[in-house]
């Protein structure tokens, strides 16, 4: 089991969460306001960083955290390409995971 944890630009997540949709992920935790810095910027919803992070844990199988890491993949290298190569806020990150309750 993979807990999959996405970090992304909160204008993001209305596509983000269709994304889950369409592959049929209906379990998961939203954390609609995540505060930090990385290679996107500083995301402190804060003058003078007005933008903020959002954040969507997932636990699924091995063969479900695979088909959505490349959902995310192609759904960030399509942004790109619409925007000519520009940096897509989004960050998808695998961890080892047990339920244990």
């Amino acid at each position: 089991m993979k807990m999959i944890m996405i970090v992304f630009r909160s204008s993001l997540e209305a596509d983000l969460l269709a994304v889950l949709d369409r592959l049929g992920v209906d379990a998961f935790s939203r954390l609609p306001e995540v505060h930090g810095t990385g290679a996107s910027g500083e995301a402190m919803h804060a003058f003078p960083s007005p933008a903020f992070n959002s954040m969507i844990l997932v636990a699924l199988e091995d063969p479900e955290a695979e088909r959505l890491t490349e959902a995310l993949r192609e759904y960030r290298d399509r942004g790109a390409a619409r925007q000519q190569g520009a940096h897509i806020p989004l960050r998808v990150f695998l961890l080892p995971c047990t339920q244990a309750v």
